[in-house]
């Protein structure tokens, strides 16, 4: 594949066969930026999962220690003081049945909250937002009663993860202007959040490798 110039310039001196410390690759990606724009900084695990497997597939949620630098935009399904406390809060897109309505034309939120019992208006939609990936899940804490906790740790920078079809996991965690011990901190969470919700049934080896990169960055190899 023929690189441009920029691309050239990035990957020289990137040994694409080593695997580097955590705190060597987030200066690489700092190293190697060329774009002006506040690129976000990604992380892709690869596991053994066998994803034909239901009970291997990995789901769930994380709060990186140093957020993620960017503003979220949510929607909420609730009634009554749920409603009325995601309101305070802030979100703008708070309702039932309306709410539908509005998504069915233009989703336009990052994540969407709902409360159990609004499931089944939320279901309505769920053709439109399950290959969106943002149906809410329990498992990703997405479904919940204690929608305040949830708004306020979604603000924080909430990372809902799950593996794909591959058995890859990925995931944004952070920004490339962040301080470097940030990203580092960040990215080690991560990891180990994923590395703590192995499934039972998976023997061996779990997270074969894992890769960290910018938005126009090269895939880095580091250490776990």
């Amino acid at each position: 594949m023929k690189l441009s110039k920029n691309k050239k310039k990035q990957v020289e001196g990137i040994n694409f066969e080593k695997t580097y410390t955590i705190d060597e690759g987030v200066q690489i990606l700092k190293d190697t930026k060329f774009v002006k724009f506040d690129e976000s900084v990604d992380i892709a695990l690869n596991t053994s999962i066998d994803t034909k497997q239901s009970d291997q597939n990995v789901r769930g949620s994380f709060v990186p220690p140093h957020g993620l630098g960017k503003k979220v935009e949510i929607a909420v399904f609730a009634s009554g003081k749920n409603a009325e406390e995601a309101s305070s809060l802030g979100v703008k897109h708070v309702g039932g049945e309306d709410l539908v309505s509005i998504l069915e034309k233009n989703i336009d939120v990052d994540v969407i909250i709902a409360t159990p019992d609004m499931m089944s208006v939320v279901s309505k939609i769920a053709k439109i937002l399950g290959p969106k990936g943002m149906m809410p899940n329990p498992k990703t804490g997405t479904v919940t009663n204690d929608v305040k906790t949830t708004i306020t740790n979604i603000n924080k920078g909430l990372v809902a993860y799950k593996n794909d079809k591959a058995g890859t996991i990925h995931a944004s965690i952070g920004r490339i202007s962040f301080d470097n011990t940030k990203l580092s901190e960040n990215i080690s969470g991560f990891v180990e959040e994923v590395k703590k919700n192995k499934p039972t049934n998976v023997k061996g080896n779990y997270v074969n490798s894992v890769y960290i990169s910018s938005s126009m960055g090269v895939g880095i190899k580091v250490s776990f």
